[in-house]
């Protein structure tokens, strides 16, 4: 079924690469308007000329861990689509941090990229997503944010904290219209992500292992991240909210 999100306003924070790029392109496929930003102009540019081939994309370079850049976004974004009826947070930080030597300020800088993101783009979105009258929030967490994992004690806590900010997120906005949900992707092959594996001492069999870390043995793809994130856009998902799906090939049900 073509065309769930026709007519709906985008805006995709992390929104030139990886997960958030694929996002924006679903929702560009199935009629939105989408405007993305992220830390690199060049990127975006990029980005955002591939996105213009399917439908109406803006662009903006903002940081969004800074108060004053996720304000100049918004308002941005407000102003190119004429209102935001649909808000996806794609970021976030990681790295070893194993409880016995991980220095504190490591442990910060994870969880300030991680968690700061989603609280700063809903907080300034909320005048658009409520004049909206019917919104949503997607916020990209993890199946680590379901599950632990050894010497990743900071991304498995910064991704439980997504979700448990959605779910209280969305018992402020459950009686206004707006909805928010946590998407929850297991090992995905981003460009990221195989660049991280690329620094390995033998790349093929680090990429083989997260492959075959899933009960489904293969990676998650990009355009199946993307669809989960059109039905959350969608009408269709009306009655979800609060929600931390998984999508991670059965990984979290061990």
């Amino acid at each position: 079924m073509a065309g769930r999100v026709e007519g709906k306003k985008c805006l995709i924070y992390g929104g030139g690469t990886g997960i958030g790029l694929a996002i924006a392109t679903a929702l560009a496929n199935e009629g939105a308007a989408t405007f993305i930003s992220g830390r690199r102009d060049e990127v975006l540019k990029q980005s955002a000329a591939q996105l213009a081939g399917i439908g109406k994309t803006g662009w903006a370079a903002g940081d969004a861990t800074v108060v004053e850049d996720v304000q100049r976004v918004t308002a941005a974004a407000d102003a190119f689509m004429g209102g935001i009826d649909t808000l996806v947070i794609s970021v976030g930080a990681g790295g070893r941090t194993p409880i016995f030597d991980t220095d504190p300020a490591e442990f910060q800088r994870i969880m300030d990229n991680t968690l700061r993101p989603v609280f700063l783009a809903v907080r300034y979105a909320c005048p658009q997503l409520l004049a909206a009258g019917a919104a949503s929030v997607i916020a990209i967490s993890s199946t680590y944010g379901l599950v632990g994992h050894k010497e990743r004690l900071a991304y498995c806590g910064s991704k439980a904290g997504v979700i448990g900010m959605v779910k209280a997120i969305a018992l402020d906005f459950a009686d206004k219209g707006v909805r928010v949900n946590a998407m929850c992707p297991g090992y995905v092959e981003t460009p990221l992500s195989i660049e991280v594996a690329s620094l390995e001492a033998d790349p093929q069999a680090a990429l083989a292992a997260k492959r075959l870390m899933h009960p489904i043995p293969r990676a998650g793809r990009l355009e199946e991240m993307g669809e989960l994130a059109v039905y959350l856009a969608s009408d269709l998902a009306a009655f979800m909210t609060g929600q931390a799906i998984a999508i991670d090939g059965g990984y979290s049900t061990r």
